[in-house]
């Protein structure tokens, strides 16, 4: 069986202690999830419901443009062991090895309860970006595409500190990390060969908060069982500035980078300055603004404007799969 990079097609780029192929493969939309609407979840559930539709797919990108990399993830147990049993299936199927990157959820723990995605922290995101960005963070908020997919299209269900409380400095110093949680998490992924730990935007609480010292301890347990440790970030703006002024350990940061801004806090232009500013590699997702931005000019954006290391992409159909990595692979110079 060859190694990923042995198979890989693509130029690379080194993040921590990985060679990681430019192209990732993002586990969207085999997870369901479209950042369109409800009916294209919908649709993603049947159209990628059984392994042979994955794997076939996967196939294509392996064999036809050496993508060799792959996002996996535990949050949705059901479909994402579906999608690990895709990835071994392509890899038998190609005789390629695919390198992993694990998204891993950080359990955060207040009294008992699991914090991480609550009302609560993401009153706490708004306050943040407000205080930082004022009108022009609110704007954006209330106009992003995939902020109104994540709501349903009801900004009713907007969560602010006006709605729901944020968290206090007080229950900050109360915040812990459920380390046998996050065992169980890592379990998830047992047998599986992974390039690179991906621990989740979590970080984005734990540092508007002032919690470094719980960020440095799950990084530290995490550098005990891999080699390279990233960090995902929602609120790049906020939270990169934030870890680099601290000097966190991560090997690199993967966060939302794309021309029309969507997805990317607390304003486009105060991500992209953090981005472009950062001192580690950046891997960017959502390149396509979640189906909003297609073709070169997405792909020429973030790698010859903004520069980052590597792109992670969602997949979908063989067809749309053909059309972006040729459109990728255009950019990179290998087509």
């Amino acid at each position: 069986m060859k190694s990923y990079l042995e198979g890989c097609g693509v130029p690379t780029a080194t993040v921590g202690n990985a060679e990681v192929p430019r192209l990732i493969m993002g586990i969207h939309p085999y997870d369901g999830c479209s950042y369109q609407d409800a009916n294209r979840d919908q649709e993603n559930f049947g159209r990628f419901g059984r392994v042979g539709r994955v794997t076939e797919v996967l196939r294509c990108a392996v064999e036809e443009s050496g993508l060799t990399v792959v996002q996996v993830d535990h949050m949705l147990p059901e479909l994402d062991r579906l999608h690990l049993q895709a990835v071994w299936e392509t890899q038998q199927q190609t005789q390629t090895e695919l390198g992993m990157v694990a998204y891993i959820l950080i359990p955060i723990m207040l009294d008992g309860e699991l914090v991480s995605s609550s009302e609560r922290a993401h009153s706490t995101f708004y306050g943040h970006n407000d205080k930082l960005a004022g009108a022009a963070f609110r704007e954006h908020m209330h106009n992003d595409a995939i902020i109104r997919y994540n709501l349903g299209d009801d900004l009713s269900k907007l969560v602010t500190p006006a709605t729901v409380a944020p968290y206090s400095a007080q229950d900050a110093e109360r915040f812990e990390i459920d380390y046998g949680v996050l065992e169980q998490y890592l379990g998830f992924f047992a047998g599986c060969d992974i390039l690179i730990a991906d621990p989740g935007a979590e970080i984005d609480l734990l540092a508007m908060t002032g919690r470094f010292d719980l960020i440095r301890q799950y990084i530290e347990f995490l550098r005990q069982r891999f080699d390279t440790v990233i960090t995902s970030v929602h609120h790049a703006g906020i939270t990169i500035p934030l870890l680099e002024a601290e000097n966190i350990p991560v090997d690199g940061y993967l966060t939302t980078v794309n021309q029309p801004g969507v997805f990317m806090f607390p304003t486009p232009d105060l991500a992209l300055d953090a981005i472009r500013n950062a001192t580690k590699p950046v891997i960017a997702i959502k390149p396509m603004a979640g189906g909003r931005y297609l073709g070169e000019k997405a792909f020429e954006f973030v790698f010859d404007e903004v520069g980052v290391a590597a792109s992670m992409f969602g997949m979908g159909t063989l067809d749309q799969v053909r059309q972006t990595t040729t459109a990728a692979r255009s950019v990179l110079g290998v087509n």
